[in-house]
């Protein structure tokens, strides 16, 4: 077999085993050799980008996408890549671009050929979206990059609140396990949301409470070029969630006074400007609660700050939530009258090219409770849907294992009460967990929902407050109690879940990133007394057992993100009245999902 020669544009990532990019080699024209090495030899991949030459030997696992071969792109994968003796193994993904297509399925081909001649074993063709749940990185060449006046700037991950892993009988963590554990796989409807966004479209996804909203995230995530894509929402729960930063603080605005005029001086801050220059997507979460002036505040932001006159500086934006759910937050009458959705922002039909409806509910499989959530959600509670829903929700809950439902309120004050109350009331020591902070305190006040003392007794009632094991059901949110404490010098709560599974949770490290730049790191306890809950602070929870108390409901919207918070109508409790205007939906919303519909 001859050599193959080809002169292409050459983007070699070296990722740890977690799929983190730890650094970048590029070169324009470079060359790359596929040298056989005859027979008994060892095959090579050489990549000339000077002042150096990269070299790699061909064996597996290797992998390949090239599905893009008409357009001058491929993208190679060589797993478990040792550089020297001493340095510990690396995956290695290589995006070759601007390449002749014959070129391009001559290497191709004779990486198949290597693999089956010498190794014995065939090239794996992978599918992208396979490659992204296995590895959980992107492939640059696969995605078409929005029009943008700015360049792209190559570096770290720019992610935020990295949510980590950790084996709950230990407290190691291990940073990023978003994209060291592989994802579900994404249906029909949810991979064409993806499908767009790699195109290089700006989309706007919603769909109601259960529908995979943030499982789509995630693939984009890891469809897209970490070090240009920002991942942000419109709270700080919301972006901690997800492993993102708010809104404000990506933008560098702070509590964005001052008007336009001050928003954009604080954006003009070398810090901010370069978030912004960098950025070639930008994620929004919980876009429902972005109220329609600050949209067009920060698009003209953008246009500034990036210095180009497209829409939003030519940022791609990708725009997720349901504004069916929680509204902006306005203080006082007026004040609510006045707010705007952004939807109704004067930037929207210019900066969103796409709207997609996710339909398929995967929280709630009771076809019953999905139909009346359905209902709450649209305003369209009929006195018979409500009466059902009172019938089948105001019996106790038979609980013989000890573990409560959390009460949701909707007001902090009222939640804060009921926590110290019942903690109080405990026999037993209280044993206390104050958080190790390090960096900008502000940022994590902003972005990150681990408390920073946590009080707990044995039998205290406690929710999960980050992902530690997804295929445990050790998940945001997962209800338990704890049995008691273990250890001497350090003492850790025993915790009981609803699963039944008893677990000992250990300490977690929660990191607040802007770029590749750390803000802020919070090791604490990943545990929050959970007799009760704001009604804003679940938004995005799924709760095992819910008992919702709706009589100082003041939002439309309130009512069924409560109600949506339970997994099923068995673990859901109503107590008290229900407030007549929670059940409402606003007029406007309608009316916007009419219209998206009709499209």
């Amino acid at each position: 077999m001859e050599d193959i020669v080809l002169a292409v544009n050459v983007c070699i990532e070296y990722q740890n085993l977690a799929g983190m990019a730890q650094r970048q080699v590029k070169g324009r024209g470079a060359k790359v050799e596929l040298k056989h090495g005859g027979s008994g030899g060892s095959a090579h991949l050489t990549f000339d980008l000077p002042p150096r030459e990269e070299t790699f030997q061909v064996k597996p696992p290797l992998s390949i996408i090239s599905s893009r071969l008409g357009e001058g792109l491929l993208t190679i994968r060589l797993q478990r890549v040792l550089l020297h003796a001493f340095a510990p193994p690396c995956n290695v993904q290589v995006m070759i671009s601007g390449g002749d297509p014959e070129q391009l399925a001559s290497l191709r081909n004779g990486l198949h050929r290597i693999m089956m001649g010498t190794m014995g074993q065939p090239l794996r063709p992978l599918d992208p979206n396979v490659m992204h749940a296995r590895q959980g990185r992107q492939i640059l060449g696969k995605r078409k990059a929005p029009d943008s006046c700015c360049p792209s700037v190559s570096g770290m991950t720019s992610r935020s609140c990295d949510s980590g892993h950790a084996t709950a009988t230990s407290g190691k963590s291990m940073q990023n396990s978003q994209n060291a554990e592989p994802l579900l796989a994404l249906s029909p409807e949810q991979q064409r949301v993806v499908d767009l966004v790699v195109s290089g479209k700006s989309v706007f996804f919603t769909g109601c409470a259960g529908t995979g909203k943030s499982l789509v995230i995630k693939h984009i995530l890891r469809a897209l070029p970490p070090a240009t894509t920002y991942l942000t929402a419109s709270t700080g729960l919301a972006a901690s969630a997800l492993g993102g930063t708010t809104l404000n603080a990506f933008a560098g605005i702070g509590r964005a006074e001052g008007g336009l005029q001050g928003m954009l001086k604080m954006a003009s801050r070398p810090d901010a400007a370069k978030r912004w220059r960098t950025a070639a997507t930008l994620i929004i979460d919980e876009i429902s609660m972005v109220d329609g002036d600050m949209l067009d505040s920060l698009e003209e932001v953008a246009r500034s700050v990036r210095r180009c006159k497209q829409p939003f500086g030519g940022l791609q934006l990708v725009l997720t939530g349901d504004f069916h759910q929680l509204p902006p937050v306005a203080k006082g009458r007026q004040a609510m009258a006045a707010r705007r959705f952004a939807f109704e922002a004067h930037c929207w039909n210019r900066c969103v090219s796409a709207c997609m409806l996710l339909t398929k509910v995967y929280r709630q499989a009771d076809r019953e409770f999905v139909d009346i959530l359905s209902a709450v959600r649209g305003g369209q509670c009929s006195a018979a849907v409500l009466d059902k829903l009172k019938d089948r929700c105001r019996r106790p809950l038979g609980l013989l294992d000890g573990i409560l439902p959390t009460k949701l309120y909707t007001h902090t004050d009222d939640v804060d009460t009921i926590n110290s109350r019942h903690l109080a009331e405990l026999n037993g020591e209280a044993v206390r967990f104050v958080a190790q902070d390090s960096g900008n305190p502000d940022a994590l006040k902003s972005a990150c929902n681990a408390k920073q003392v946590v009080e707990l007794k044995a039998g205290a009632q406690v929710m999960l407050t980050r992902n530690i094991s997804a295929n445990r059901g050790l998940v945001n949110g997962a209800r338990g109690v704890v049995e008691r404490f273990v250890g001497k010098t350090i003492r850790l709560p025993i915790v009981r879940f609803a699963s039944g599974l008893e677990v000992t949770v250990g300490k977690e490290q929660w990191t607040i990133k802007s770029g590749n730049r750390v803000l802020a790191t919070r090791t604490q306890i990943p545990l929050a007394c959970a007799w009760a809950l704001s009604v804003h602070k679940s938004q995005g929870m799924t709760l095992d057992r819910v008992e919702v108390n709706l009589a100082r409901a003041f939002e439309a919207g309130m009512a069924y993100v409560a109600l949506s918070r339970a997994r099923s109508l068995q673990g859901l409790h109503i107590s008290g009245d229900i407030h007549p205007h929670a059940l409402q939906a606003d007029p406007k919303v309608i009316a916007f999902y009419a219209a998206m519909a009709r499209q």
